[in-house]
């Protein structure tokens, strides 16, 4: 019984719903880009793009060739023996969801040329301005090239035409629009979130530690409790087989008398 509870302990501790988030990948225009497969492909592979809501195929692929769903006059699609999909000089019209075999595969944003790439650590606070060509309205829009912006960290200046992020996140990374123009492709690294990863995975494993050593003792003393209460009944029966032989003995002489 301690056993079970030990195992429903640990199973509890350690039990955790794990969701694997798509992933995301930015590449400038014009240079070649590999997606690969979520899982290995055996035979048959199919890749599809979603963009604007739509989906459509983009080749076929098995041992005895691929067949290609769209016009791709320059060739820039081709695909690999392991069935990844080979994108020669990206275009942007390539940015889009990638699908394998119906199975989302990868998120793709193609950076147009000369577009300002800035990096920032999860968490802190950063200011994209508009490019220098873009329109004189007196308050732009802005847009992402995926997902929504999230107002609430988010703040627009009327006076310099700035967008602020305050305490970004790596969901805040992507091309980001000033009045339909490429303004700036934002990249929010993890470095923060795995410190607290692993600071998470510690405090897991010490509780896990302390899970098993506490149920290893309730089961050394379960069984400690159970061979004394087994040599307590022992010792019971063997007075009583004592006791025994003198009653006998005593019956013998009162009847010889």
């Amino acid at each position: 019984m301690k056993v079970n509870i030990f195992c429903c302990l640990l199973a509890c501790t350690l039990g955790s719903n794990v969701t694997a988030g798509l992933t995301h990948e930015a590449f400038k225009e014009g240079t070649q880009v590999t997606v690969h497969c979520p899982h290995s492909v055996e035979g048959k592979v199919r890749w599809s793009r979603e963009s604007g809501g739509s989906r459509a195929d983009i080749l076929r692929a098995d041992g005895d060739g691929e067949i290609k769903h769209i016009n791709d006059p320059q060739k820039r699609y081709d695909s690999q023996a392991d069935g990844s999909l080979i994108i020669l000089r990206a275009a942007l019209s390539d940015s889009g969801r990638y699908f394998c075999n119906h199975e989302a595969a990868v998120e793709l944003t193609v950076i147009p040329s000369g577009t300002k790439i800035v990096s920032v650590a999860e968490r802190s606070s950063i200011t994209l301005n508009c490019s220098h060509d873009v329109g004189g309205s007196a308050v732009p829009t802005w847009r992402r090239d995926s997902g929504e912006i999230n107002e609430g960290r988010i703040s627009v200046s009327t006076q310099d035409k700035t967008l602020s992020i305050r305490e970004a996140e790596p969901a805040d990374s992507g091309l980001y629009y000033c009045d339909g123009k490429p303004a700036v492709y934002l990249n929010v690294t993890e470095g923060q979130r795995s410190d607290r990863a692993n600071h998470h995975l510690f405090v897991l494993g010490i509780r896990v530690l302390v899970v098993f050593v506490c149920s290893l003792v309730l089961v050394i003393i379960y069984f400690i409790w159970r061979h004394k209460s087994k040599t307590r009944g022992d010792d019971k029966q063997l007075h009583v087989y004592d006791e025994t032989p003198a009653a006998a003995e005593l019956h013998l002489i009162n009847g010889e008398t």
